[in-house]
């Protein structure tokens, strides 16, 4: 090829690459000049639904965006689930039950305008008959909605012959429950619960002497209770209140003379815990002859009640936590037990036995507690519940 062919050659090449880039430059002015007549022309304005999962869990799409043409502009509302329930619709209010909107749905916006996920999760109290005569109902559902976890349901009546009753707990083998008939009950989940009765020891009825309030807990002095024994008690009680003031919450604590004790609970006890309405009740024996550790079975009585009080907040017992369950199918071995044989005959007398340990060798470390034995996983494991109760009961604060 000559070098005039060449030279005519290289100008085609030119004259092509100016005309794809000029081609380029006047698409995106096109372009660009649509996109401002949108914004500045309202007839042809674009409008858009944000939309906010409240509480759900998957969205098709969050942002669903429309031409305005001849005045009209058509959005379809996306496809959203919750993982625990289900969704109602869409509305513009957050706190709504009823949507305004139904998924799917087609619907006209002449704005820009933000809409709210509806949906419900059902929550279901099963109860189990566990040998009453009357139980009102087995079965109690609940919703909660949107961003709200819990509901609240009122829980039935049940009746024993011949037995007292004593509230609904999450095991049979409970000594008290935590939840009465017709209180209500606060949940986030499914729960079986069983009605708890017992035979009333509290048949005689006590010759209260004094009684006051200490936290929030009553406290009974019988008559017989001479001063410089109960007075010893008290201080007890104030140091508890200092040292492990969840230990006190919800109670009613009985110091009793021996004749009474003996005739309500037998003569191989010190300590009681049992549960009228509405209280956790501990009953402890004034006795003149101060040859028992008194102040440790305060302690472990008023661990129980820690135990079931936990429940009114959390909806669990303690005892019903896996952990602990895990920690005392692990120390119940005849083998591998560091408390005394009494700890183990279930898991109640475990907790209560833990924590009286925990207090005196951790938190007050007094007496021989302070030389026992306490492993590693249980001390981290009661930790977590002591530190849920000294918030509130609030487990996002303590791991």
């Amino acid at each position: 090829m000559n070098n005039t062919g060449r030279t005519v050659k290289k100008i085609v090449i030119i004259l092509v690459i100016i005309l794809f880039i000029s081609g380029i430059i006047f698409l995106n002015k096109k372009l660009i000049k649509e996109e401002n007549e949108i914004v500045q022309n309202p007839e042809i304005a674009g409008y858009t639904v944000t939309i906010d999962l409240n509480g759900a869990d998957k969205i098709d799409k969050k942002k669903i965006s429309c031409i305005n043409e001849n005045n009209n502009c058509y959005v379809t509302l996306p496809n959203v689930t919750r993982d625990d329930g289900q969704v109602l619709g869409f509305s513009k209010n957050p706190n709504d039950i009823v949507p305004e909107y139904l998924i799917g749905t087609k619907i006209s916006i002449d704005d820009n305008m933000k809409l709210y996920v509806i949906s419900e999760k059902e929550n279901t109290v099963y109860i189990e008959q566990n040998d009453v005569d009357y139980l009102e109902k087995n079965i109690i559902k609940c919703s909660s909605y949107n961003k709200e976890s819990k509901c609240k349901v009122k829980m039935p009546l049940f009746n024993k012959k011949g037995y007292e009753n004593r509230g609904y707990s999450t095991s049979t083998s409970s000594l008290v429950g935590f939840v009465f008939p017709n209180e209500d009950y606060v949940i986030s989940k499914d729960v079986t619960l069983y009605p708890i009765y017992g035979i009333n020891n509290h048949l005689k009825k006590i010759n209260v002497s004094k009684t006051f309030t200490y936290l929030d807990s009553i406290i009974e002095i019988e008559e017989g209770c001479t001063s410089d024994i109960y007075d010893i008690y008290l201080n007890y009680l104030k140091e508890i209140s200092y040292k492990a003031p969840f230990l006190l919450i919800g109670n009613k604590i009985s110091f009793i003379n021996d004749d009474d004790f003996d005739y309500i609970w037998g003569k191989g006890y010190v300590g009681m815990n049992y549960g009228p309405r509405n209280l956790r009740a501990v009953d402890i024996r004034c006795g003149s002859r101060l040859i028992n550790d008194y102040y440790g079975t305060m302690v472990h009585e008023m661990s129980h009640s820690w135990d079931f009080y936990y429940a009114t907040k959390i909806g669990n017992n303690i005892t019903s936590e896996n952990d602990i369950i895990n920690l005392y199918n692990k120390y119940s071995k005849m083998e591998n037990r560091p408390f005394r044989d009494y700890s183990y005959s279930n898991i109640y007398e475990f907790l209560a036995d833990m924590m009286k340990y925990y207090y005196f060798k951790y938190v007050v470390k007094k007496g021989s507690y302070t030389n026992s034995e306490f492993p590693e996983d249980m001390k981290k494991t009661l930790e977590k519940y002591i530190c849920i109760s000294n918030n509130n009961y609030d487990k996002t604060k303590c791991s």
